[in-house]
């Protein structure tokens, strides 16, 4: 008995040691290993934490180039988006104690009727105001109709007041797309791969939910919780309403005679990023997205000085939630985002943009860019890319149509359809974009694609020899036929061969074979070292993001035939802002220059952060320079470069053409090529550089019937803007 009695006696001690053990390692876990976790857990139940957003700064320009007045092309703007409650719209008074049939009707039909004429100007872009009309009696037939329409639209939205559409999966497999419709159950039906359900029209719950539950992987109560009736009460009809319209709705809801069937409408205050010049330097700015984070352009590059810091509020709450002011409550006060002033001239960019835009459809090429540049600042005057997007709307160039898959194949093997434009598979099923070419027009062009310069180039390899002391504009070669060069032959464009040639004419008539003898002259170490010192094949360390180095490979990796086909723009890669800050040392006295883009950044507090203008280095000497400007006149006035010629001024400039390859052979033809002319005006002192550059033209594969074209156009406008008085 004693044994036994003490056997029992120790058992139970032992399980009290060991309740306690288990009570230590849990008090040890809850209030040492997790401590931190459960006081954040109590203090979150305890405080309550309030965000103080920090307003986005603005990016800036000069309203115009006569005065220091800046104007924004990115704000901030508040405006209002209305939404409805189908209930309260229904009944006015509604009380969720009472059944329908015991409760005031209101009117949602005379609603629509009121609202219609007002919302369908919403998002009126007219600069001098939209005309808002409500008497019907002076509306013309084409708005009658429209305003009709929308009436109807509103009204079956406003007379919706349960939910009628329940998207319950959107990827449905053959398989079980089939299976669902074996069952053909009532209010659930299939569209394409989506399985929709109408909760209004299912006939047996119990029944729909307990068949279709195993087939969505989905517990029984969860579905019947997902199908079950409810009434809408909350719908967004449209956001980002102009001032003039919701100002109307307002005093509307104010009037008596209106105010109790108006009671379901409701206008909020919403905040975004605004560009009032709309597509203006889109590229350039980029956009705000949705979230709130800058992409592309200054945007993105310089998000985190333009949001700035968001503040926050700490402090007690008591048991509703409400806080209690107390010595422990702390504010971090938001710290606004910086502005930045660039350097972009408006008029210019609007100016450059619209010539653009114009003749890239003429040429039917697929891209355009142009760039004006000063040349003694490298100041970027405009940067301008076609097609372009309107950053309030950044979300349309990802809008997209269905095809058919046989209309895909169809379009492929036509030689007539142009095969880079993109075509989107999604789900086994195409797509193409709206726009064309999708979110490939966010792109700055400018800074992030490189090519093939082609006989631009040409101009920065005479520069190269005559500063090198290789050549003068007087020497001369023979000219008598194509030169072979390892396998290939090198050939002039136009197949003309006139014997003993000047390095004038090399220029003049962009003659391959004179730089084949300029190239062999030089020797490929000094060219490399010429077009590394033109900053090719390195970045040229603007303020922007996605920027693309280019290519150049090492000149001790140059074939012979390599050697001459670099020296007119082929086997070298690079931006057309390189070629751009390149010509513009053959116009400013040779200095290479930092592109110049961001002027200013100004904080909050009153302090700055300016951007002066940089030199590189100087890559050609003052007489190199005198030199190859009397002979890019030349090559303009008496050349190939003849088309970008202006009536009244001096020009200077060279064309280019570069071919195009696929599966590593070179492509002929329209709308293969991609063509460019960079020039620069007035002879005595040059005021601006303009770079042309069209991707793919289809009416004509030369630079000299394109992008020269479009530079005499920005040319003749810069001499007029700039006040520049004729020379010529």
């Amino acid at each position: 008995m004693e044994a036994n009695f003490s056997t029992r006696i120790r058992a139970l001690q032992f399980f009290f040691v060991f309740v306690f053990v288990v009570f230590l390692v849990r008090l040890f876990d809850l209030q040492v290993l997790k401590a931190d976790e459960y006081y954040a857990e109590a203090r979150a139940q305890h405080e309550k934490r309030s965000i103080l957003p920090a307003q986005r700064g603005k990016i800036l320009v000069h309203k115009n180039r006569l005065t220091d007045e800046l104007t924004p092309l990115a704000t901030n703007n508040t405006l209002k988006m209305l939404f409805v409650d189908p209930i309260v719209l229904a009944y006015p008074n509604y009380n969720p104690r009472l059944d329908f049939l015991q409760q005031e009707k209101g009117n949602p039909a005379l609603v629509a009727e009121l609202l219609a004429p007002l919302l369908i100007h919403a998002h009126c872009e007219k600069v001098e105001g939209c005309n808002i009309e409500t008497d019907s009696t002076k509306w013309t037939p084409s708005e009658k109709i429209a305003i009709e329409a929308y009436r109807e639209e509103l009204e079956k939205i406003f007379l919706e007041i349960e939910r009628k559409r329940v998207v319950l999966e959107t990827d449905m497999s053959d398989t079980r797309s089939e299976m669902i419709r074996d069952l053909k159950l009532s209010g659930v039906w299939l569209e394409n791969d989506k399985l929709i359900a109408d909760p209004t029209v299912i006939s047996d719950l119990d029944k729909v939910t307990e068949q279709l539950a195993p087939l969505l992987n989905l517990e029984t109560d969860k579905l019947k919780q997902m199908l079950e009736r409810r009434p809408k009460r909350y719908v967004e009809i449209t956001n980002k309403i102009v001032p003039e319209v919701s100002e109307k709705i307002l005093e509307l809801k104010s009037n008596p005679g209106y105010m109790d069937i108006l009671r379901g409408i409701q206008l909020r205050d919403e905040h975004w990023r605004y560009y009032p010049e709309r597509e203006l330097a889109a590229q350039v700015l980029g956009f705000v997205d949705s979230t709130g984070k800058g992409q592309y352009g200054i945007e993105g590059r310089f998000d985190q000085e333009l949001a700035g810091q968001a503040g926050m509020i700490f402090g007690a709450i008591n048991t509703r939630g409400q806080r209690i002011l107390a010595k422990e409550s702390e504010i971090l006060r938001a710290r606004d985002g910086s502005d930045i002033v660039i350097s972009i001239d408006r008029v210019i960019q609007g100016q450059v943009e619209k010539f653009l835009e114009e003749d890239r459809k003429r040429f039917d090429a697929d891209f355009g860019q142009v760039l004006v540049i000063e040349p003694k600042t490298g100041k970027i005057l405009a940067m301008a890319n076609s097609p372009s997007f309107d950053p309030n709307e950044f979300g349309k160039a990802f809008t997209r149509y269905e095809i058919t898959s046989e209309q895909e194949a169809t379009d492929r093997e036509d030689v007539e359809f142009n095969q880079r434009i993109p075509t989107v598979v999604d789900g086994g099923r195409y797509y193409r974009y709206f726009n064309k070419w999708g979110p490939a027009v966010f792109r700055n062009k400018t800074i992030s694609d490189t090519y093939e310069p082609g006989s631009v180039m040409k101009a920065v390899t005479m520069a190269s020899a005559l500063n090198a002391d290789e050549v003068t504009p007087q020497t001369t070669y023979d000219d008598n036929g194509p030169i072979e060069v390892d396998e290939y032959k090198i050939r002039n464009s136009d197949e003309v061969y006139a014997g003993m040639t000047s390095m004038i004419d090399v220029l003049n008539r962009s003659l391959n074979t004179g730089i084949a003898f300029i190239t062999r002259k030089m020797g490929a170490q000094l060219l490399y070292e010429y077009f590394k010192n033109f900053g090719f094949g390195q970045y040229t360390d603007i303020e922007l993001d996605g920027e693309a180095d280019g290519k150049i490979e090492f000149w001790k990796d140059w074939s012979e035939s390599e050697l001459i086909t670099r020296g007119f723009g082929q086997g070298i890669t690079g931006t057309p802002l390189q070629m751009a800050m390149a010509f513009s040392a053959l116009a400013n006295g040779g200095y290479l220059m930092k592109p110049l883009l961001i002027e200013d950044i100004k904080a909050p507090d009153g302090t700055e952060k300016k951007f002066y203008p940089e030199r590189v280095r100087r890559v050609i000497s003052d007489e190199t320079y005198h030199t190859i400007k009397a002979m890019l006149l030349n090559t303009v006035n008496n050349g190939i470069a003849r088309g970008g010629r202006v009536w009244g001024y001096t020009v200077m400039g060279k064309t280019g053409t570069s071919q195009t390859y696929k599966n590593g052979k070179a492509l002929e033809g329209v709308g293969t090529t991609i063509t460019t002319f960079a020039g620069f005006g007035p002879l005595k002192d040059p005021a601006f550089l303009i770079l042309v550059k069209y991707d793919y033209p289809k009416a004509s594969q030369w630079g000299s019937e394109t992008a020269a074209g479009t530079f005499r156009r920005v040319a003749e406008f810069l001499f007029q803007h700039l006040g520049i008085p004729p020379d010529k």
